[in-house]
């Protein structure tokens, strides 16, 4: 049996967390180790714990959720955290996905929709509440020409392989159905992966879906 994905909690209101605590212990494979009320302590707990998956608020003292994010990854460029937030403003999705996020869902969605997100991430895929997901597409598809021309001619340097797994990243499959799709092991697919992510100049997968799609080699 696979070991439970250890997340590290981070959110200033206790009520949050004790909500969100809820719905995560009702997934027998997701195990919370450490929680954090501001993101000092996260960065401390995070490089500690060494957690699967952060899951991480914006807005909170001493240092904010964006802020701690960045101090994670500069610590640990492979942590993985995902925003969860009330607020969908687009300087908060704008500076998450820049910034390395692995995901960005509302304190809005659904208990199904954050369990499947935490997973997602686990599993190396990029999480994105559908609302965050339609702005990141209306801003792809608002780019401008030579911003689609840098992205083709970044794709051309990939192999032919290289691309089918690009594209299937864009599409939002993890490595598992990846390796599926291509009939290849899941370790040749995380070899092409890191491949891609180099040659790219990609911070993380949701770094190259964007390119997948600027580039035209996924539809929206």
């Amino acid at each position: 049996m696979a070991s439970p994905i250890s997340i590290l909690l981070v959110d200033d209101d206790a009520l949050i967390r004790a909500g969100l605590r809820a719905i995560l212990a009702s997934d027998q494979q997701i195990s919370i180790i450490g929680e954090a009320e501001n993101g000092v302590r996260a960065i401390a707990l995070a490089k500690r714990l060494n957690p699967a998956v952060i899951l991480m608020d914006i807005r909170m003292p001493q240092l904010d959720g964006l802020g701690a994010m960045e101090g994670i990854l500069q610590g640990n460029p492979e942590a993985k955290v995902l925003i969860l937030t009330t607020f969908g403003e687009e300087e908060y999705i704008d500076r998450a996905m820049t910034g390395g996020a692995a995901g960005f869902m509302l304190k809005s969605s659904g208990p199904d929709e954050l369990l499947g997100g935490v997973h997602a991430v686990a599993e190396g895929a990029a999480a994105l509440s559908p609302r965050i997901a339609r702005r990141v597409i209306e801003k792809v598809r608002g780019i401008n020409t030579a911003s689609h021309s840098q992205a083709k001619e970044l794709v051309q340097e990939l192999t032919p392989r290289e691309q089918q797994v690009l594209a299937l990243v864009g599409a939002s499959l993890t490595n598992a159905e990846i390796a599926i799709q291509l009939v290849l092991s899941e370790a040749t697919v995380k070899g092409h992966m890191t491949a891609v992510l180099l040659k790219l100049g990609a911070r993380n997968r949701v770094d190259a879906a964007l390119i997948a799609y600027r580039a035209g080699i996924v539809s929206s």
